[in-house]
Parts: structure tokens; C-alpha cells; sequence
């Protein structure tokens, strides 16, 4: 039974039984979403790589100087959270 079946058949408030269970599957639910996320980055470093190369070029194009840094700061600043990803997969991986 599904945690909307069980909520729309209790008319009357929830033992702590039932919440306990509901709270089990929402996060089995969760790991196994998560799970097929991390299959969706199977692409990551090479996604990050083309992003921070094509940042470069745009540097090289741009003859404004402060603006490029500028906007190569942004592009890293914006990847990071990804990058990290990248790092910890990394490090799990020789560990």
C-alpha cells in the first residue's frame, strides 16, 4: 500500500506505527531515486571539462579583460557544487 492510499484511508490521525512506516518507505523510496540520479551523471566530467573549456575560449575572445575574469569566476563559482561531486565520487572510488 502506498503512503497516498494509507493517508486518504485513515480518517482519524495516524499511529505512530503507521507514520514510522510511511517515514520507511519515503526514504527507501528516496535511496532508490538518488540511485538512479547518480546513473545520470555517469557523463559529469566530461559535461564539466566542455563547460570550463568553453569558458576559456570565451576569455581568449574577449578583449575586455576584467569582464572575462569575471565572468570565468562566475562559470567556476556556478560548477562548483558539481565539481565537488566529481571529487567525492573520486575519492570514494580509490578508497
Amino acid at each position: 500500500m502506498g503512503i497516498t492510499e494509507v493517508l486518504e484511508s485513515h480518517s482519524q490521525p495516524l499511529s505512530n506505527e503507521i507514520l514510522y512506516e510511511l517515514a520507511q518507505q519515503l526514504t527507501e523510496q528516496q535511496k532508490e531515486d538518488r540511485g538512479t540520479k547518480e546513473l545520470q551523471m555517469k557523463n559529469h566530467p566530461d559535461i564539466l571539462s566542455a563547460i570550463y573549456m568553453a569558458a576559456e575560449k570565451l576569455c581568449d575572445i574577449d578583449p575586455d579583460l576584467e569582464r572575462s575574469s569575471t565572468g570565468k569566476r562566475g562559470i567556476r563559482a556556478m560548477l562548483h557544487p558539481y565539481y565537488e561531486i566529481l571529487q567525492e565520487k573520486k575519492k570514494n572510488q580509490n578508497n
